[in-house]
């Protein structure tokens, strides 16, 4: 998969079918979309592009403030899963926000991806103060040669898939819902770090990981979490946030006990999927109260689990 970001100075080779959006997680109504790009790209020998944006400047909104339920680097790594040949984020400029949407049409759409086919959500908006919308993507498209797929919003219960249900249930730690309407485990990517040691003092050993800033999180807490290593997956548990009972310290980490698991692992890449909310974080008296209460949420995660 080819992937285009930090710049504006690009153009396809060939038309493609492209689809338009924000895409923060890679939802399962997402997944409708990149799907029609995908079928439509292998009917046509076209290619399947998905375009979106990086953060947005600062002069918009603070860092702090920018959170997603998928960084860029784990949403390069869903487009690439999912068949997407070419992955645009695009710099989300001042001159790029005030950017009208007749001139978003033809100067990326027609001039930079040679669009024929485009493909959007009923509630896809574009171009300065959101003028643009779905409507103007079919008629600009009878006239420049392109062809518009407007796609009904996925449900769940009744109630429309979007970025922004999946955050509130992430808020409150409803991983099975997340789950679903992700349509795979929400996750949590990076590398494992040397921690304090106490996990294998305490005949739990761990491996540690420290989310990305941007990276938005459930609830500190115990969770019930399934890991992959080199491609091979292990079941545990999973303290996310501050270990108040042996630090002091306020960064967030990631650290798993992997059940029947003994190796050096350290420097290795790891995807950590978050599949059920045990217990909010707690602080302890004294470390033998923490062990104690680490083989209990254990056994609960193994019996979950169904293994021995």
């Amino acid at each position: 998969m080819e992937y285009i970001h930090g710049t504006d100075d690009f153009q396809l080779n060939k038309e493609s079918a492209v689809t338009l959006g924000k895409f923060d997680g890679i939802h399962t109504g997402h997944q409708k979309l990149i799907e029609i790009v995908r079928q439509k790209a292998d009917e046509e020998n076209l290619l399947a592009v998905l375009f979106t944006f990086d953060s947005l400047p600062l002069s918009i909104c603070p860092q702090k403030y920018q959170h997603f339920i998928s960084t860029s680097s784990e949403r390069r790594r869903l487009c690439e899963n999912f068949g997407i040949d070419v992955e645009i984020e695009y710099p989300f400029t001042d001159e790029f926000m005030h950017m009208e949407p007749e001139d978003f049409i033809c100067r990326i759409l027609i001039d930079k991806l040679h669009a024929k086919y485009v493909v959007v959500g009923t509630d896809y908006r574009f171009g300065k103060d959101r003028a643009g919308d779905a409507a103007m993507l079919v008629e600009a498209g009878e006239e420049l040669g392109f062809t518009t797929i407007i796609v009904e919003k996925e449900k769940y219960q009744d109630k429309e898939i979007s970025s922004t249900y999946i955050r509130e249930e992430l808020k409150v730690g409803h991983m099975e819902t997340v789950n679903v309407l992700l349509n795979r485990p929400f996750n949590v990517t990076g590398v494992v770090s040397i921690g304090n040691q106490l996990g294998r003092k305490l005949d739990f050993p761990t491996i540690n990981i420290y989310p990305t800033e941007y990276k938005l999180l459930p609830p500190n807490g115990v969770y019930a979490t399934q890991t992959t290593i080199d491609g091979e997956k292990f079941y545990g548990v999973t303290n996310l946030g501050t270990k108040p009972t042996v630090s002091d310290a306020p960064e967030i980490s990631v650290e798993t006990f992997l059940f029947d698991f003994d190796k050096d692992v350290y420097g290795k890449k790891v995807d950590v999927e978050f599949i059920h909310f045990i217990r909010p974080e707690m602080k302890f008296e004294d470390v033998e109260g923490l062990k104690r209460q680490i083989a209990a949420d254990s056994d609960f995660a193994r019996n979950m689990f169904l293994i021995g």
